[in-house]
Formats: C-alpha cells, sequence, structure tokens
C-alpha cells in the first residue's frame, strides 16, 4: 500500500476548499487514514522545500506556506 501526502495549503483553507477537495479525492477512491490541520513555521517549511533553496521563487514560497494554516493529509 502506498501513501501520499496531500497538503491543502493556506489558500484553500482560507477559501473554504477543504471539505470539496476531500470529497474529490474520496470520489476518486482514495482512503484518508489520517489528517491535520496545522501552521508550518519557517525551519519546518525550509526542510519541506529544502530541493528549492536557492532558486528565485524559494523566499515567496516560504512566505506563501507560512501564511496561515493548511490542512496535512496521508
Amino acid at each position: 500500500m502506498h501513501k501520499t501526502l496531500v497538503l491543502l495549503k493556506p489558500d484553500a483553507v482560507q477559501r473554504g476548499l477543504v471539505g470539496e477537495l476531500i470529497s474529490r479525492l474520496e470520489r476518486r477512491g482514495l482512503k484518508l487514514v489520517g489528517m491535520k490541520l496545522m501552521c508550518i513555521d519557517e525551519e519546518l517549511a525550509g526542510r519541506h522545500y529544502a530541493d528549492h533553496v536557492g532558486k528565485p521563487f524559494f523566499a515567496g514560497l516560504i512566505e506563501f506556506i507560512t501564511s496561515g494554516p493548511l490542512v496535512a493529509m496521508a
């Protein structure tokens, strides 16, 4: 069995799309095994996006992902 990390990022949470996005995943046959609403700090965001360090969009990416709560699912 494969597990996949799904992040519903701050814009999806702010726009109230979480329920609809989860429904879409479940309609496609994916099984949700865990979910957590969380705020990402800069340190965790930096580790998550470590492959992009040094790229011109890195700072904006970190700023966006830390701008509000997100929903992390497996």
